[in-house]
């Protein structure tokens, strides 16, 4: 393990531009939304299988890793940094669950059409990515029959009859919806199913 690699990322969340916000108020009430948005729309049950889709700071993904039944979760990052600091993170604190990461472009990812009990996007994944339909449209195809999706947005533009089309292309059904405003912007929040 590179400790050195590991303390430098460590430090890179509380630097003088990230630090602010990692430790903000804004953050910390996001953290916890997207937490209790999963806790009250998602049960893992034994054995479920979870794709998480952009690792950023991997607070999701461990967060996610602890919520597993005996089932795995796949973690998929274009940004070869994130993965490196999650496995690094994941083999620091002795996490036993059965993790794997993916360092690559989501696009090109192919092998998990139909693999997941639960796929998670959530965060500045999509916004960053600057796709919306491709990038959606991937996660989306990566639920197997009678899984479902937890997308967490905060494009502000990002309009409800833009992901309903997307959810009616891929066969999905709405189960739950909630929209934040907030602490000055607008977060939504969906759980879809298939």
């Amino acid at each position: 393990m590179d400790k050195d690699f590991l303390l430098r990322s460590y430090g890179e969340c509380y630097d003088k531009d990230a630090g602010p916000w990692n430790l903000g108020v804004k953050n910390k009430y996001l953290e916890y939304m997207i937490a209790k948005f999963f806790e009250e729309n998602f049960a893992v049950s034994e054995g479920e299988n979870i794709c998480n889709v952009g690792i950023g700071a991997g607070y999701w993904d461990r967060y996610l890793s602890y919520k597993l039944n005996g089932g795995t979760l796949t973690s998929i990052d274009i940004d070869e940094e994130c993965c490196r600091a999650l496995k690094e993170g994941l083999l620091n604190e002795r996490n036993p669950n059965s993790v794997e990461v993916i360092h690559s472009d989501v696009m090109l990812v192919e092998g998990c059409e139909n693999k997941f009990d639960i796929v998670t996007v959530v965060g500045s994944t999509r916004l960053e990515s600057g796709l919306y339909e491709a990038l959606l449209g991937k996660a989306m195809s990566f639920i197997k029959e009678g899984g479902c999706m937890y997308y967490q947005t905060l494009d502000k533009d990002e309009k409800m009859s833009d992901f309903l089309k997307l959810c009616n292309k891929y066969n999905l059904t709405v189960e739950n919806y909630l929209c934040d405003n907030n602490y000055g912007f607008k977060a939504q929040y969906w759980k879809v199913s298939k």
